[in-house]
């Protein structure tokens, strides 16, 4: 019967005691007195401007819609006095009375028996009507758990309207899954809760600090640490704080549960959720993969934020079974009639029952009204009504019904409906004034009634629908005021200030400063753990600033700060050029374009970035801190434009402000930059200095809030260049770390991207493999896509050598594709894979345009670094083009390169060159003496190679022979397949025949091919332990995990870890067995 919730059918039970406690029991008369009576007590209370207000909405004189209609029950004057007590209702012949207040005013009393009667498809305790025209939805929620139960993970959209039964098909399948055994988590959103943090997933887990699951009251303390902090201004460069440790704690949660067992996580109302819970939605979308888990969200088609767009965008990707119940036929809808009236409809029923176009709520609450007005008239098994009119819409046969309710009770509601669909008694009293005692009573018939349940120790709506009804029924004229009056009183009980802001945000009139400063706190106190959610605040607070307010635009700056940090940077751009494109306070313009050139050089957009970040290098006005970031922005910006020269005269100048200015963040960053220029340029010993202080100087700032800029991975990436791997991937493992426990996210990509490089350059090419495809998720996810050129590129040339030729088509095409076109750097090794592929493809004249194009680019831009990486392939290009006078030009470079600087690859490098260049043996033999002393297993192989063309060139077959050997190893253990035919077509040509099989390429599918992470990754997932567990065992991040654990059920044609285990089982049964 629509969105009805799941009843529990125990009409008797009690709450324990405790703050904001209701007791109910079936048995009222046994209800202690209440002295003086409610009534009293409410209009007692009634005295300032907040209850004068909500008196004369509740007045039937003056709310001429909700009290209008007559009341349901006959309503008796009691003026005797008896034991029951004072004003208490007590029951006589079947009759509910009360005693009048003491004053000259008569209080109605209510037959509660009829009123039980009247309501009863609201009570809880009542059970709802047969699920009717559902089959083919329940059919699928019922295979989904099927699914669930062998082991895979499962993803079903409910999309419809209010009432069309959304929450009830949720309710049917929890039902189920509680019966078969599930762990099931589920929550609703809540449309004036919108803005807490973390709000559905955090009630759907249970994460609240009176949980005595440790786990979960940790995950607790983490997302209210908020509350009590004042962080002061939010800035980009400031700690970003909690929201990614909160996400990631939330989604281990729900990892860690499908691990014990199978799960449900049911949500609903998703069109009211807060941003970060959609976002928390994303990232445990991607964790349940291969678990026992079926995830159901349900939300209405209107309102849809992007937020939630976005969500449902992404689980539709990954299969999910789409839902969408329309209207019941009209069998149904009869049959629903039937049953509810308990007899078959006449023409005049089934006509009025048409109103409700098929909407299984709405059709009951018009039932009921009709038969609690009596105008059901029963005849030959047949029930029908006369001509009387009934309402029309939804809400009014709502606010009909709920007219039966005492007045206290609906007062109650009314403040109720102001604080949303769920919310403690404690916030319900201090709104209506007085204490839990006075408020008690009328809750307790709410709760009878139906209306209110309780959910833990908070109350809440008994559907979205009943709230909004009561809601709309206040006078739009009183509402505003209502909310403001709300929030004063919340502030003055101490309430969080994002609940205070809330109902500001709703009550507020244009210049309220109370609300405006309220705003502010609660923005300035959700920054570090739902930006988002700061941001929205700050609108709304920017919204109810007048013009004049010289707060106004400094405030809009923060508020694009705090886009930044929630990842809406094409917002932040928008946002800053809107405010400068008009008149403006002088004092924001540097704030602004400072955060606008960031937002631009995160958005890849370095030139514009640029051209803002000037502006305020050259401003006047400009505080020295201000000049020093704009400064290091403006360096980083320069680099990825490869103006190294203007990008070390910006960051030296950085690093002289911020030390005068005594930041030493700006100053971490500033040195971090200079020392990855001095790397690009070939001055690795420059760089390892500049960077050993820029280390130091993050680590001694405040908070260490220097990090900000990822040190850390600027010194992999140098150690990686000085042929150090071992200590790179401590390095870059350590920042990783770091990045994640400070909560700055984007420079994960960053780190993920480095030691996909470490592991390609130490010939762990499987891993790599993994790496990079992680990298690449991550930064086209995050937006972050600087470093997504060489990934592809290094990704297309593992491809490349494999054998995969349309693979690393299409690696290299995604480079070229990305939109990342403001950066010139790294062009060249798109060059260099896209030259390198077209050899392969059998153009070698094209492949020496392509790769020369990139030598150009690279040797104009500086890129010392790089000159040894394509240099000995362009030499043979040149070569085999024959242009001996390029080839000879690349030689001196590269070799000069290698003069500067004591790392055994670049020095591997240049001999390289000058054994292709001059057929020389001697160089060759040293290029492999130079790489026996680096990491570099790939450059190993091919001089190898190479050499033993020139040793058999001279009749030195038995050395070309070892040397060609030698080369097959490496190449076989890197899986480089390509190359290993390649080699063994040389040896054939020097009578050797390696075997008949050729290369022993590693299978596509089934055990063996596995590759060994792979496999051990599998043994890990079979013991029951979490990615998480799995990444922190094998110092790897979780979403490289993730990568390895798809491609092990691909490789091995299963769904689930379930289906994993069992046959790491039988794997290892066999391979006992066989031996």
């Amino acid at each position: 019967m629509g969105d009805r919730g799941d009843a529990t059918g125990d009409h008797e039970h009690e709450v324990a005691a405790g703050p904001g406690v209701v007791r109910r029991r079936a048995d009222r008369q046994a209800e202690p007195p209440v002295d003086p009576p409610v009534g009293q007590r409410v209009a007692a209370a009634l005295g300032d401007q907040f209850h004068r207000r909500l008196r004369d909405v509740l007045s039937p004189a003056h709310s001429p819609r909700l009290l209008c209609f007559p009341p349901a029950a006959p309503v008796h004057y009691d003026h005797s006095d008896d034991s029951v007590g004072r004003g208490h209702p007590r029951v006589r012949d079947g009759v509910a009375r009360a005693d009048p207040p003491p004053d000259s005013r008569r209080w109605p009393t209510v037959d509660l028996d009829h009123h039980r009667r009247s309501l009863v498809t609201m009570a809880a305790s009542s059970p709802p009507p047969t699920l009717r025209g559902r089959g083919a939805e329940m059919n699928h929620l019922g295979r989904a758990l099927e699914r669930v139960l062998t082991g895979q993970s499962v993803r079903v959209l409910i999309e419809g309207e209010g009432g069309i039964g959304k929450s009830r098909l949720l309710a049917e399948t929890l039902t189920l899954a509680r019966a078969q055994g599930f762990e099931v988590v589920t929550a609703k959103g809540d449309e004036v809760q919108q803005t807490r943090p973390f709000g559905v997933i955090a009630d759907a887990l249970g994460c609240v600090r009176t949980a005595t699951d440790t786990r979960r009251r940790d995950i607790a303390e983490l997302l209210t640490t908020h509350e009590h902090t004042d962080r002061g201004t939010i800035t980009v460069s400031s700690d970003p704080g909690l929201q990614f440790r909160a996400v990631d704690a939330l989604s281990d949660l729900v990892e860690a549960l499908a691990v014990a067992g199978p799960l449900v996580v049911g949500l609903d109302d998703l069109h009211w959720a807060d941003p970060s819970s959609l976002l928390t939605l994303a990232a445990i979308e991607r964790a349940i993969e291969g678990l026992p888990v079926l995830l159901i969200a349900c939300y209405r088609p209107f309102p849809r934020s992007r937020s939630l767009t976005e969500v449902v965008a992404r689980l539709g990707a990954a299969g999910a079974v789409r839902l969408r119940p329309g209207p019941l036929d009209e069998s149904d809808v009869a049959g629903l009639v039937a049953e509810v009236v308990g007899a078959d409809p006449g023409g005049g029923l089934v006509a009025q029952a048409s109103a409700a176009a098929g909407n299984p709520l709405f059709l009951i609450e018009l039932l009921d009204s009709i038969m609690r007005e009596g105008g059901l008239h029963r005849s030959d098994g047949r029930a029908d009504i006369g001509d009387r009119s009934l309402p029309a819409s939804l809400r009014l046969t709502i606010l009909r019904r709920l007219s039966a309710l005492p007045e206290a009770a609906l007062r109650a509601l009314r403040a109720g409906s102001l604080l949303g669909s769920s919310f403690s008694p404690d916030e319900l009293a201090a709104v209506v004034g007085g204490g839990l005692a006075d408020l008690a009573p009328a809750l307790e018939t709410a709760l009878d009634s139906g209306v209110l349940e309780e959910d833990g120790d908070h109350l809440h709506f008994r559907h979205d629908l009943i709230r909004e009804a009561v809601y709309a029924d206040i006078p739009a004229s009183l509402r505003h005021g209502l909310h403001r009056d709300a929030a004063t009183r919340l502030a003055a009980t101490g309430a969080p200030a994002a609940r205070v802001a809330e109902q500001f945000t709703r009550g507020a009139f244009p210049g309220d400063p109370e609300a405006i400063d309220w705003l502010i706190r609660a923005a300035r106190g959700a920054a570090s753990s739902a930006p988002e959610t700061a941001a929205a605040h700050l609108a709304r607070a920017a919204e109810l600033m007048t013009p004049g307010d010289g707060r106004l635009d400094l405030l809009l700056s923060e508020r694009a700060d705090a886009l930044m940090l929630a990842g809406s940077v094409v917002e932040a751009v928008t946002s800053c050029r809107s405010l400068l494109r008009r008149p403006h306070d002088a004092r924001a313009e540097d704030a602004v374009r400072l955060r606008l050139g960031a937002a631009l050089l995160v958005n890849g957009r370095p030139g514009e970035a640029l051209r803002e970040l000037d502006v305020v290098v050259g401003s006047a006005d400009a505080s020295a801190a201000q000049r020093a970031s704009a400064l290091s922005e403006s360096a980083t910006a320069r680099m990825w434009l490869a103006d190294f020269d203007g990008a070390d005269d910006a960051a030296r100048r950085a690093y002289e402000l911020a030390e005068a200015a005594g930041s030493r963040r700006f100053a971490a960053a500033a040195q971090a930059t200079r020392s990855v220029v001095a790397c690009m340029r070939g001055h690795m010993a420059g760089a390892m200095e500049l960077n050993d202080q820029a280390l130091d100087l993050a680590e001694r700032s405040y908070r260490r809030d220097g990090h900000g800029y990822p040190v850390y991975a600027t010194r992999g990436w140098i150690l990686v260049e000085l042929d150090q791997p071992q200590r790179a991937h401590r390095v870059l493992d350590e920042g990783r770390s770091l990045s994640e426990e400070l909560g700055v996210r984007w420079p994960l990509v960053t780190y993920q991207s480095y030691l996909a490089v470490v592991r390609f350059a130490a010939g762990e090419w499987d891993d790599a493999a993994a790496e990079l495809e992680a990298g690449i998720g991550l930064a086209e996810e995050s937006g972050v896509t600087y470093a997504l050129k060489p990934s592809y590129s290094a990704l297309a040339l593992i491809r490349l050598h494999r054998g995969d030729l349309a693979g690393a088509r299409s690696a290299v095409d995604a480079a070229e594709t990305i939109g990342d076109r403001g950066s010139r750097l790294f062009d060249h090794r798109v060059r260099w894979a896209r030259a390198l592929l077209r050899e392969a493809e059998g153009d070698p004249a094209g492949a020496y345009r392509m790769l020369a194009a990139g030598w150009r680019g690279c040797r104009a831009a500086g890129m010392a670094v790089d000159y040894a990486v394509i240099g000995p392939d362009l030499v043979r290009l040149a070569r085999a083009a024959g242009d001996l006078e390029s080839a000879e030009e690349v030689t001196r470079v590269v070799t000069a390169v290698a003069s500067a600087n004591d790392v055994a690859s670049i020095s591997g490098a240049a001999l390289r060159c000058r054994a292709l260049l001059r057929d020389d043996a001697d160089a060759a033999n040293g290029a492999i003496d130079a790489y026996v002393g680096g990491a570099r297993r790939l450059e190993a192989a091919l001089v190898r190679e190479e050499a033993a063309g020139l040793a058999a060139a001279q009749g030195r077959r038995d050395d070309a022979r070892a040397l060609l050997r030698e080369a097959a190893a490496v190449f076989e253990g890197l899986g480089a397949t390509r190359c290993v035919v390649r080699v063994d077509a040389a040896l054939r040509r020097l009578g050797v025949r390696r075997g008949s099989r050729g290369p022993r390429r590693r299978p596509d599918r089934g055990w063996a091919s596995l590759t060994e992470t792979e496999s051990r990754i599998a043994d890990l997932v079979a013991e029951g332990l979490t990615n998480p567990q799995i990444a922190g065992r094998l110092y790897v991040s979780r979403r490289t995990v993730q990568t390895h654990v798809s491609h092990v059920f691909t490789k091995l044609g299963i769904s689930s870890r379930a289906q994993l285990a069992t046959q790491v089982t039988q794997h290892r049964n066999d391979a006992l067995a066989g031996m």
